[in-house]
C-alpha cells in the first residue's frame, strides 16, 4: 500500500479549471477511487494520523517536538517544544501582516545571534530557543503550555489574528511576543539588515506545541518526505526515510506500507506560484501513471491518494477497472473554490 499525501492538489488555485494542463491520470483516479472521509485537513495531521496519532481537535497538533527529531540529533525533544520561525511583522493601517519564508530568512550568523540575545533575556522565564535550521526555530518552555495556536502557513502573507493564541497562557504570551518584538528590534542583526534594506526579523510565530505524543498501531514501514516532520516520524518510529528528491515510484522501500508527502504544490500555492504549481501537477501526473501501472500489474495492492481536505481517494485494482466513471481534476476543484 502506497499512501500518496499531495497538500494544495485542490486548491485554492486563482486560475479557471479549462487553464490546467492535462492531467490524465489523476483525472482517472479521481474519479474511479472509492472515496474515504479523514480526519485529517493539513498535511501534518494526515500525516499523524497515519502514524497512530490523534489529533485532539482543541489543542495543537504536537509537530515540533517530532520534527526536531528529524533536524537537530543533538537535542533531547523531551519536554514541552513549539515551533517558533522567525518573521518579518510589518504594520499597515490597524493591523500587522506576517511575512516569512526566502525574502526574509536570516542567514547562520543572523540566526545565531539572535537566539543567542532571545536565550540570554528570557532565560529567567523557563524559555530557551534553538536553530538547526537558520529558518527553523524551535523554543523549549520548562513548563507546559496551554495555547491553541495557527501554523505559519495559515497566516503567511496576511494579517495576525487577534485571536491567536488562544488558551489560558494566550494572554501572557502575547505579552512576551511583544517582548520578542522589541528586543529584536533593537538589535545589531536588524540594524545591518536595514543598512542592506532587508526586511526585519522582528519577531517569531510560534505554533504546534506539545510533547512527544503517544502513539497506536503500526506505523507505515517507510516515508518519503523532504520537511524535519518526515524525517522526525521515521527517527521516532525506527523506519526508513527518503527524500522527496530522492525518491521515485519505481523505487524498492522497505516493507509493505509507504507514506509518501508530495508538498510541491502546497509549496507553489504559498508562493503564489500559479506556473509552479501547474510544473507539480504534471509531475505528479506522471508519478500517478506508473503507480497506477503497478496497480494493475499486481505490483501494488492499493493507492490512497490524500488531498488534505478531509477525503481521501482509495484505489485498487478492481477500482481501476471503472472505466465508465466520469469526472477529474476540474470537476474536484470547482466542488471544493
Amino acid at each position: 500500500m502506497l499512501t500518496l499525501i499531495c497538500p494544495g492538489l485542490l486548491g485554492p488555485i486563482p486560475a479557471a479549471p479549462e487553464t490546467l494542463p492535462k492531467v490524465p491520470a489523476i483525472d482517472r483516479l479521481l474519479a474511479r477511487a472509492d472515496r474515504i472521509p479523514t480526519g485529517g485537513h493539513d498535511a501534518a495531521t494526515a500525516r499523524l494520523s497515519h502514524f497512530g496519532v490523534s489529533a485532539d481537535p482543541g489543542r495543537d497538533a504536537p509537530t515540533a517536538s517530532i520534527s526536531l527529531l528529524g533536524e537537530a540529533s543533538d537535542e533531547r525533544p523531551d519536554g514541552y517544544w513549539m515551533h517558533a520561525d522567525p518573521v518579518h511583522l510589518r504594520p499597515d493601517r490597524d493591523r500587522l501582516l506576517l511575512f516569512a519564508g526566502a525574502g526574509v530568512a536570516p542567514d547562520r550568523a543572523e540566526a545565531d545571534a539572535l537566539v543567542a540575545l532571545f536565550n540570554s533575556h528570557f532565560a529567567a522565564e523557563g524559555l530557551r530557543l534553538t536553530a538547526p535550521h537558520p529558518n527553523r526555530w524551535y523554543l523549549r518552555s520548562d513548563r507546559e503550555l496551554d495555547l491553541r495556536t495557527e501554523p505559519l502557513e495559515r497566516v503567511l502573507g496576511g494579517p495576525v489574528p487577534l485571536d491567536v493564541p488562544s488558551g489560558a497562557d494566550a494572554r501572557r504570551w502575547r505579552g512576551l511576543m511583544n517582548e520578542v518584538q522589541m528586543l529584536f528590534y533593537g538589535s545589531e542583526v536588524n540594524r545591518l539588515r536595514e543598512q542592506a534594506r532587508r526586511p526585519a526579523i522582528n519577531g517569531i510565530w510560534t505554533w504546534g506545541g506539545g510533547r512527544l505524543p503517544e502513539r497506536s498501531g503500526e506505523p507505515p514501514d517507510a516515508v518519503v518526505g523532504d520537511d524535519p516532520l518526515s524525517a522526525g516520524l521515521a527517527c521516532w518510529c525506527g523506519v526508513a526515510h527518503r527524500t522527496l528528491q530522492g525518491w521515485s515510484p519505481q523505487d524498492s522501500l522497505p516493507g509493505r506500507r509507504h507514506l509518501v508527502l508530495w508538498n510541491r504544490l502546497g509549496a507553489a500555492l504559498l508562493e503564489r506560484n500559479l506556473a509552479a504549481w501547474s510544473t507539480a501537477l504534471v509531475a505528479l501526473d506522471t508519478t500517478i501513471a506508473v503507480l497506477e501501472a503497478q496497480l494493475k500489474g499486481g505490483g501494488l495492492d492499493e493507492l490512497l491518494l490524500d488531498p488534505c481536505e478531509g477525503m481521501a481517494y482509495r484505489l485498487t485494482r478492481s477500482t481501476a477497472r471503472r472505466f465508465w466513471r466520469r469526472g477529474g481534476l476540474a470537476e474536484s476543484l470547482i466542488q471544493h473554490s
